[in-house]
């Protein structure tokens, strides 16, 4: 029986991207050898992954079926992994995110972001530009941060009004005391939109109406909707 964080597992297994006598299909693919889940409570245990060099080919990815709009998840789920092992000369990627680009996924060993056991990966934004995080665009499709913080998901929704609210995007800022000291114009700081997570309203799902995001721990943002900044009443946060 599966229970807790191993109610869904795929183990034991050799994914080959492509073999020596393809289809046609898969020369314009761009294919991912494991779509992880959509939701919570994954494991991805014990996997050997080969042939994935052409395209944008890659050997994982994310959020199974969520570019159906009537099946879609506001993102952000969890995967927890172990025991992965790609073929250096022909895995030139690990990891390609799919919509909407929002996964983490908890490395238990190191052996997907090879930063040590419980590291994590996650797809960039610019508030993940934090020192215990490094970026790795070609590799990973996102940022690789160590063992001394965790990668979580928040999920704002249910703003009033909501009229007021639908559509904005939620805007983060890095805003820890000693990053604040050190800047020269701290007003430039602010207002350079280029120092921004910005994650999109997203009308589906669990929450709907709301926005979810990947947060590094142990640090502190500024947030605020819109361009600069839009007034409500009353917005839910959930946390992971």
């Amino acid at each position: 029986m599966m229970y807790g964080d191993e109610m869904g597992q795929i183990q034991d297994s050799l994914v080959v991207g492509r073999s020596a006598n393809p289809d046609d299909v898969i020369d314009w693919a761009n294919s991912h050898g494991v779509i992880t889940a959509k939701s919570e409570n994954m494991i991805v245990r014990d996997i050997r992954f080969y042939n994935f060099d052409w395209n944008d080919a890659a050997a994982l990815g994310s959020c199974s079926h969520c570019f159906r709009e009537d099946a879609t998840d506001s993102g952000a789920r969890t995967v927890k992994v172990e025991g992965l092992w790609f073929d250096e000369a022909t895995v030139p990627r690990k990891i390609r995110y799919q919509y909407p680009r929002k996964a983490i996924y908890h490395d238990l060993d190191g052996s997907l972001t090879g930063k040590g056991a419980n590291s994590w990966a996650t797809p960039y934004y610019a508030h993940h530009d934090l020192p215990e995080c490094e970026q790795d665009l070609e590799v990973m499709d996102g940022v690789l941060c160590d063992s001394t913080v965790q990668v979580r998901r928040v999920a704002f929704h249910a703003a009033k009004p909501t009229a007021h609210m639908r559509g904005m995007g939620l805007k983060i800022l890095p805003y820890d005391d000693d990053l604040l000291e050190a800047q020269e114009d701290l007003d430039a700081y602010k207002l350079d939109k280029s120092n921004y997570g910005s994650i999109d309203w997203k009308l589906k799902a669990d929450p709907s109406s709301g926005w979810a995001t990947p947060f590094v721990t142990g640090h502190k943002y500024k947030l605020h909707w819109g361009q600069s900044g839009v007034d409500f009443t009353g917005m839910t946060v959930d946390v992971s």
